[in-house]
C-alpha cells in the first residue's frame, strides 16, 4: 500500500511538471524523426523513480525521527551509495531500527561484502580455509542478509532471516536478538564457523585492537573506563562486537 501511494505520488508529480513546461515553452517540441525520443522526452522519462529509489523512499519514510515533508525526496547519487541495495518493506519502526543498527555496524566489521551474487562470494570463498565467512546482501527481495561460507562440501550460502525481530538462518529454529548474536553462537567451538573473510586483508591495526578492547573489558563498560576520549569511544561503539 505504501508502495502505490509512493507511486501514485511520483505519476502526480510528474504530470505537474509536465504541464509547467507546457506553458513555460511558446513553441512545442518538434518531432524528431525516426523513433528516437525527443531529448525532452527522454529527460521527463528520467523523472520517474527507480526500484531501488522507491526502496529508498520507504526506508526514509520509517525514520520516524525525520521532519514532517522530508522523507518523499528522492535520494539519488552519492547518498543513495550509503543505503543498503535493497529494502524490503518493514513491519514497524521497530524493525526499521533494528535494520538501521545492524547495517551501521555492519559497515565497520569487515567482513560485510554489500550487493554480491551467490557466484561471487562463493568464487571468493573458494581457496578459503573451512569454516571461513561473510555476510552479504541477499538476493531475495524479502530477505536482508546471506551468510555465505566455506563447509566441508565447498562454499555454500544460507539467508538470515529476520522475524518478530528476531534473526535465524533458514532451517533454524534457534533465535537470537541481533545478528552479531547469531554470529557468535555459530563461530563458537562447537559451530563450523571460525573467522570472518574481511574485504582489508590484512585487517588494520586500529580494528584489531578495537576487538580486543572488547573481548578485554566488554561493551557495557566502555563508557565508565577512564582515560577513553570521545572519539575513542565512539569508534569502539561503533563495532561493540569480538567477531
Amino acid at each position: 500500500m505504501v508502495r502505490d501511494n509512493l507511486e501514485k505520488t511520483a505519476v502526480q508529480s510528474r504530470k505537474e511538471n509536465l504541464a509547467a513546461q507546457t506553458q513555460s515553452e511558446s513553441q512545442p517540441p518538434e518531432e524528431p524523426a525516426g523513433p528516437e525520443q525527443s531529448p525532452e522526452r527522454v529527460e521527463l522519462d528520467s523523472q520517474e523513480p527507480t526500484e531501488r529509489q522507491l526502496d529508498l523512499l520507504l526506508w526514509n519514510k520509517l525514520h520516524l525521527k525525520e521532519e514532517a515533508g522530508t522523507w518523499h525526496q528522492l535520494v539519488t547519487g552519492a547518498d543513495a551509495l550509503s543505503w543498503p541495495t535493497h529494502l524490503r518493506p518493514f513491519s514497524s519502526p521497530a524493525e526499521y531500527e533494528l535494520v538501521k543498527s545492524t547495517y551501521q555496524q555492519l559497515q565497520h566489521s569487515g567482513y560485510y561484502w554489500g550487493p554480491m551474487t551467490m557466484e561471487e562470494a562463493h568464487e571468493i570463498l573458494t581457496h578459503a580455509l573451512q569454516g571461513t565467512f561473510l555476510i552479504r546482501d541477499s538476493g531475495q527481495p524479502d530477505v536482508f542478509f546471506t551468510l555465505s561460507y566455506q563447509s566441508e562440501d565447498g562454499p555454500t550460502s544460507v539467508r538470515v532471516q529476520l522475524n518478530n525481530l528476531l534473526f535465524n538462518l533458514h532451517g533454524s529454529q534457534r533465535n537470537f536478538t541481533s545478528l552479531f548474536a547469531l554470529l557468535t553462537y555459530y563461530t563458537s567451538s562447537s559451530c563450523k564457523l571460525t573467522v570472518p573473510y574481511r574485504k582489508q586483508r590484512p585487517e588494520s591495526l586500529k580494528q584489531a585492537c578495537r576487538r580486543a578492547f572488547i573481548r578485554t573489558y566488554g561493551a557495557k563498560k566502555i563508557s565508565t573506563l577512564p582515560g577513553l576520549s570521545l572519539q575513542v569511544k565512539n569508534y569502539v561503539h561503533a563495532y561493540p562486537h569480538c567477531i
